[in-house]
């Protein structure tokens, strides 16, 4: 009778595991053929549904099948957090590409030699670099001594043009090497560009035909006077400052010696 009452018993047993699984009772495989029982009531993790089986890593579906008291594993849900997915990142910005308007002046030959009481001439080259819509360019000449004039002509060129540099000097001129700057500015924008002409001036100095300096008198630009064996040329209007007293960023030019 021992055949019938098993099969019997072996059915009860299943209900049994089967009932307690839905019930929340865990049934842990060990790995070692024994099976251990969660309580119902022990809290169950987050991530699972009841009814589960757990089991330690490494174990197999088939392993645990195998092992008394795990043949009746009931199928465990598992939830896992949803990945967010990481947002494309936003493409930067370009750059807007900003064109600042620019021009570039050049005065060829970049040097001349005259005697004093001559002149000499060279040619002024301009070009624009992104310009919009400004093409008209004034010129200027600065550094020019006592006795030396110099313009361009024109005076304002158009675009990419070309002009002529001018200098002239007195016959009372300081022999010696002068620098003059020549520059362009885009109208109606603050680009400029300058350039450098070296001019150098030879010849002696003549006599003091000048009269002598005089303290009370008025002297504008250009009024030439002797003093103490020198002849002064005035740069601006002046009144009672003594010519050598003043230093090189005075108002009197030394034209050297009498």
């Amino acid at each position: 009778m021992a055949g019938p009452v098993r099969a019997p018993l072996r059915a009860l047993l299943a209900g049994a595991v089967t009932a307690a699984a839905i019930a929340g009772v865990a049934l842990t495989g060990t790995g070692t053929g024994t099976g251990t029982a969660r309580a119902a009531g022990t809290p169950l993790p987050a991530q699972v549904f009841a009814p589960y089986v757990e089991a330690r890593a490494g174990d197999s579906l088939s392993e645990l099948a195998s092992q008394p008291g795990d043949k009746y594993p009931t199928m465990a849900f598992l939830q896992a957090a949803a990945t967010a997915s990481s947002p494309s990142p936003s493409p930067s910005p370009s750059a807007s590409s900003v064109q600042v308007s620019a021009i570039q002046v050049r005065v060829s030959p970049s040097s001349g030699t005259v005697t004093a009481g001559s002149s000499t001439t060279a040619t002024v080259s301009t070009a624009i670099i992104n310009n919009g819509s400004n093409t008209s360019i004034a010129m200027t000449v600065s550094g020019v001594p006592v006795g030396v004039s110099a313009s361009v002509r024109p005076s304002s060129v158009n675009g990419s043009s070309s002009a002529a540099l001018s200098v002239s000097t007195v016959s009372t001129v300081a022999p010696g090497t002068y620098t003059l700057t020549v520059k362009g500015t885009l109208t109606g924008t603050s680009a400029t560009s300058s350039a450098a002409y070296t001019l150098t001036v030879t010849g002696t100095v003549p006599a003091c035909s000048t009269a002598s300096w005089v303290g009370a008198q008025v002297y504008t630009g250009g009024s030439t006077v002797s003093w103490k064996g020198h002849q002064w040329g005035a740069k601006w209007w002046t009144l009672g400052e003594e010519p050598g007293t003043t230093g090189e960023w005075g108002v009197w030019q030394d034209l050297g010696t009498c």
